[in-house]
């Protein structure tokens, strides 16, 4: 893939959480996040007009906890949950995750080492420690989900999620783009996992850029091999950001010293 050039100040920015900018962890809450990487968010969210957004498959809420006190607009569990720039919510309603809950209990207890992950309109569950169960995992979630009306079941690193049909990061950033700050930019999705691929498509369709961070067959355009290195990145492209913020009020100052004098 082509080198990754920094971030221009017309991107309208987005960005998985798990294994894009935080590193993966045996379980989701024992994810660890950078201590300067709030600091980073903070600077691209100010100097791109507020075009940032994180597109993740958990819950906003969790989103939050990790990256507090900065709260981005945000789409959380795949686009089931959104909150706009204005800070604005909006949640999909729930087609019968309590209804998923009773089996992929059973096959948790039944099973050490899986994972059951609760989420607001979803649940997943991760055999990370147990990789062997894979094939075990998907069959019966396929089987689970079969069952109930409007739920389909997706599969992620280590992961396997029911969750509303019809519902991706793709559709969440094509709404994302339909609206301020957003809308009239040029749009770049960095992700990791399978379920990032329909973000890619879209924004390749948008005329942007789809940067995958990690090695995987993919439709992405360009890619990074890692968190930290895309965490690197994210830091120089703020860095220059500012320097030409800067640069550009040092002009428009000058600009404005030479017409009163």
């Amino acid at each position: 893939m082509p080198n990754l050039p920094l971030i221009e100040p017309n991107t309208a920015l987005f960005l998985d959480f798990d294994g894009t900018l935080a590193d993966l962890a045996p379980r989701p809450d024992l994810v660890r996040v950078e201590p300067e990487l709030v600091g980073t968010l903070r600077a691209l969210h100010r100097h791109l007009g507020g075009a940032v957004a994180l597109v993740s498959g958990r819950p906003i809420a969790e989103l939050d906890h990790f990256l507090q006190p900065l709260q981005l607009p945000a789409a959380g569990v795949h686009g089931a949950e959104l909150r706009d720039a204005g800070g604005r919510r909006l949640r999909q309603p729930d087609p019968g995750v309590p209804l998923l809950l009773p089996p992929l209990e059973a096959l948790v207890n039944a099973h050490p080492g899986l994972q059951l992950e609760r989420k607001s309109v979803a649940v997943a569950v991760h055999y990370r420690s147990v990789p062997h169960l894979e094939g075990l995992v998907r069959n019966f979630a396929a089987q689970v989900a079969s069952g109930v009306p409007g739920i389909e079941v997706l599969h992620g690193k280590m992961v396997v999620e029911l969750k509303p049909a019809g519902i991706d990061k793709g559709g969440a950033i094509d709404t994302f783009m339909r609206g301020p700050p957003f809308a009239r930019r040029t749009p770049l999705f960095a992700g990791d996992d399978i379920t990032d691929e329909a973000g890619f498509s879209v924004v390749r369709r948008l005329g942007g850029v789809a940067l995958l961070v990690g090695q995987r067959p993919s439709a992405a355009t360009v890619s990074v091999t890692g968190p930290a290195a895309l965490r690197c990145w994210l830091h120089r492209s703020a860095r220059a950001l500012e320097v030409m913020a800067a640069a550009d009020g040092t002009l428009a100052a000058g600009a404005t010293t030479t017409t009163t004098s």
